[in-house]
């Protein structure tokens, strides 16, 4: 017989489950405003001071003068490196003269790092009474300086737009004929097509074309002492024409080899 202090389990009441509490909105606005305050803080850390471009170190140049290169960066000096586009700066940098390749860097918390990539010389051209540099491209780098530099150049003369085919002709001689290109001294255009130099071997022009000079030259060095054994003298060497050196008289009555 059921006890009359309790209950039929039919008659019982369902316990309550108790609830999973859910942040309020009060606390989501907190939590909300507590990140966006710290988002603010960050962002005006970032911008502040700390971070504003101020030290250079500049390396890898000797022509360009540092002082060239930080007056190109100057419209830069105290922007936020953090946001800092390096793009435009290298295309300022590239258009010194003397810079071919320049590699930027930050280096945190203030400072930019520039590696400069010099032209090289490879001669000299002469227009007028005025002497450039020229590069390895047949552009002219700027003028000769000879306070910069006290090597020895090849000249180049004759018209500009011969000036890179002149620096090809005088690196095939280089690779091919480095004992020549120790002698020459001087390479211009002519007018009737190809090239006079002038070197401390033969000491007078030697007329060549770019397509076969390496090959001429060699011809023409082994020809040397034979040509001085019979004393021919000739006012100028022509390389120009097929299977044959030519040496032009003083009255232009050629001998042929």
């Amino acid at each position: 017989m059921a006890r009359p202090d309790k209950e039929p389990p039919f008659l019982r009441r369902p316990q309550a489950v108790p609830r999973k509490h859910r942040p309020g909105a009060f606390r989501l606005l907190l939590f909300g405003t507590l990140g966006l305050a710290a988002v603010a803080g960050l962002l005006k850390f970032a911008s502040g001071p700390r971070f504003a471009l101020t030290r250079y170190d500049v390396s890898g140049n000797a022509r360009a003068r540092t002082e060239e290169i930080l007056v190109a960066l100057s419209s830069w000096k105290g922007r936020n490196l953090l946001a800092l586009d390096l793009e435009p700066l290298a295309s300022r940098l590239g258009k010194h003269p003397w810079i071919e390749r320049v590699t930027l860097a930050k280096r945190f918390p203030d400072g930019l790092a520039i590696r400069v990539t010099e032209r090289r010389p490879l001669a000299l051209y002469r227009e007028g009474e005025s002497f450039w540099w020229v590069g390895a491209d047949g552009r002219l780098i700027a003028a000769y300086d000879p306070r910069l530099d006290r090597t020895a150049y090849v000249i180049l003369s004759g018209e500009r737009r011969t000036l890179s085919e002149a620096v090809g002709l005088l690196e095939d001689l280089r690779a091919a004929r480095p004992e020549y290109f120790a002698a020459l001294s001087e390479i211009a255009s002519l007018p009737d097509g190809g090239f006079g130099m002038m070197d401390a071997i033969f000491r007078r022009p030697v007329r060549v074309l770019r397509a076969d000079a390496p090959e001429k030259v060699r011809a023409l060095l082994e020809a040397r002492s034979f040509v001085e054994s019979r004393g021919w003298e000739a006012r100028a060497i022509d390389l120009r024409f097929a299977d044959r050196v030519i040496l032009v008289g003083a009255y232009g009555a050629g001998n042929r080899l």
